[in-house]
Parts: structure tokens; C-alpha cells; sequence
């Protein structure tokens, strides 16, 4: 049988924040993607994933760190925690945590995306053969990437999963879908793409969803398209 997460859904927060940003869909004429997926232990991944979605087998977790050199409220950088799921059969990853680095980023983003980021610092050094990010999410706490951009690959050898919300609605909580096209222009695969933990407590969800072994990697740069989050029939819905 596959195993629900067990984390009350009705417990979660209902985001809602007023912007003055476009409405979507948005459209990035560059951004620089490094994602990097790992396993996490079962125990952390239930207890941090909604009740209405089922863990992935294996579990695992993903990191993603973007740079965005436009945007209808101007450049700025993301880095998402997301743990992999399924709503229903469709295959997800659920946001777990989020940083951005301008407060219109994330206005907008609780506005139009309905999860609420932190607004902190991110580090993005690319050189000519190694891509390192470095997230700050707090005083001496901060989470660093480095990807090889030796290997280059194929831009369809990219695949991205939808990205999953969960919010409260009139008959219960639902899953909400962060539909995103990605055109791929350049990819490099970086399966060796390291993980660096610095400071941070144990009540951290960085730190209960930490990389217990590495799967797979990539750096990627591509334009976007994201539209209005949309519901998602889940069984029994």
C-alpha cells in the first residue's frame, strides 16, 4: 500500500497575499536552473509531507537553485526544498520550503503560487567549469551546491516534475499544481553535484530533509513560462 504523509493537512496555513505584479502567466526569457536530488529518510519525508499525497519510493528530496535574470517584478533568485510525491498518479514535488531574494518575489509568488518564501541571500558563482550556489538561511546556517559544467548533455535529457501546493479550501484542504513550461537551451548533467550543510538546527526542515545519498544532478539553462496554479483531482475528489 503506499504510504501517506502525515502531516494534517488542515493544519496548514492558507496563504493569502495581496500583490500589485502581473497576473501569470509569467514569462523568463533566461533563467539558470542547478537541481540537485537526493534520498531522505522515511521518517522526516512523512512528517513533513500533507496527509491528501502518497511519498515517492524511493524517498527522495530535491533542491533547486534558480536565477532569474528577468521577471515581471525584475531579476531575482529562488531556491526551493521539495520533497518527491504523488497526487493521485500524478508524479510531484511538493514545496517544502522556499527562499527568495526580493520582497516583490515573494508577494508575488504568495500571490499568484500560494506558498509563502523567505526572503534571504543567495550566492550564484559560475565559472567555466563548475556552477556553486550558496543559500543563507540564517545567522552562520546556510546550504551550498556545486555542480561540474563538464558534461554537457542534450536540453530533452531535462525533465521537471510539476511543482505541488497544498492549500485550505471550502471542503478541505486540496492539492494545487504549479503549471511551468521550461525550454531548454543549454544542459550539462552533474551527477557528482555536492551538498554542503553548514550550522543549522535539527528543527529545521533543511536540516530533516539533509542528503543521505546523492541520485542525480543537473545545471540548465532554459526561458520559462509559469501559469496560474490549478487544482488537482485527487481520488475519491
Amino acid at each position: 500500500m503506499p504510504e501517506t504523509g502525515l502531516l494534517d493537512s488542515s493544519t496548514i496555513a492558507e496563504v493569502s497575499v495581496e500583490t500589485d505584479a502581473p497576473d501569470p502567466p509569467w514569462e523568463i526569457a533566461e533563467a539558470i536552473v542547478q537541481q540537485v536530488t537526493f534520498e531522505v529518510r522515511v521518517p522526516q519525508a512523512r512528517r513533513l509531507l500533507p496527509d491528501i499525497v502518497t511519498r515517492s519510493a524511493p524517498t527522495y528530496a530535491k533542491i533547486a537553485v534558480i536565477d532569474r535574470a528577468d521577471s515581471p517584478v525584475g531579476a531575482y533568485r529562488e531556491a526551493l526544498l521539495m520533497l518527491g510525491c504523488r497526487a493521485g498518479m500524478l508524479p510531484a514535488q511538493y514545496v517544502v520550503a522556499s527562499i527568495v531574494t526580493t520582497e516583490a518575489a515573494r508577494e508575488a509568488t504568495a500571490a499568484h503560487w500560494r506558498y509563502l518564501p523567505e526572503v534571504g541571500a543567495i550566492d550564484f558563482e559560475r565559472g567555466a567549469e563548475a556552477l556553486r550556489s550558496t543559500v543563507h538561511l540564517g545567522e552562520g546556517f546556510s546550504v551550498s551546491l556545486e555542480s561540474a559544467l563538464t558534461d554537457a548533455a542534450a536540453a530533452g535529457i531535462v525533465r521537471y516534475d510539476p511543482l505541488l501546493v497544498v492549500q485550505p479550501g471550502e471542503e478541505g484542504a486540496g492539492a494545487l499544481e504549479v503549471p511551468t513550461e521550461h525550454e531548454v537551451r543549454e544542459a550539462w548533467m552533474a551527477r557528482g553535484t555536492s551538498v554542503e550543510y553548514v550550522g543549522g538546527e535539527r528543527s529545521s526542515v533543511w536540516i530533516q530533509l539533509r542528503s543521505h545519498h546523492p541520485i542525480t544532478g543537473f545545471v540548465a539553462v532554459e526561458s520559462q513560462k509559469t501559469d496560474v496554479a490549478t487544482a488537482v483531482v485527487l481520488p475519491g475528489g
